[in-house]
């Protein structure tokens, strides 16, 4: 995952309602140490729904200001890293076409 490119990253679940897995399983693999050194500045807020069939959701603002906004209860986590990584990738294209 390319969490070099995000600025923040917002996660609301409810933490019983099965539906929030793909959220749950999204937090664990951008809460790591990996992507901590990848990425010290990397601001992750989580907000825990009351609410057992509350719907889950994820903000994420990239450094060029550009913000996703993902229903995750609908995805799963193959398809919620993909959505969250298009962006990054064409920040990543652009700083390496720079860096030549």
């Amino acid at each position: 995952m390319l969490v070099r490119h995000i600025n923040e990253i917002k996660v609301a679940l409810s933490p019983y309602n099965v539906a929030s897995k793909s959220s749950r399983l999204f937090l664990n693999r951008v809460n790591t140490n990996e992507a901590r050194k990848m990425n010290p500045t990397l601001k992750i807020t989580t907000d825990i729904l009351p609410d057992p069939k509350a719907a889950s959701h994820i903000q994420v603002v990239y450094r060029d200001g550009k913000k996703l906004a993902l229903d995750s209860d609908k995805l799963k986590i193959g398809h919620l890293l993909q959505a969250v990584n298009k962006h990054a990738k064409k920040l990543e294209e652009v700083e390496q076409a720079n860096s030549w």
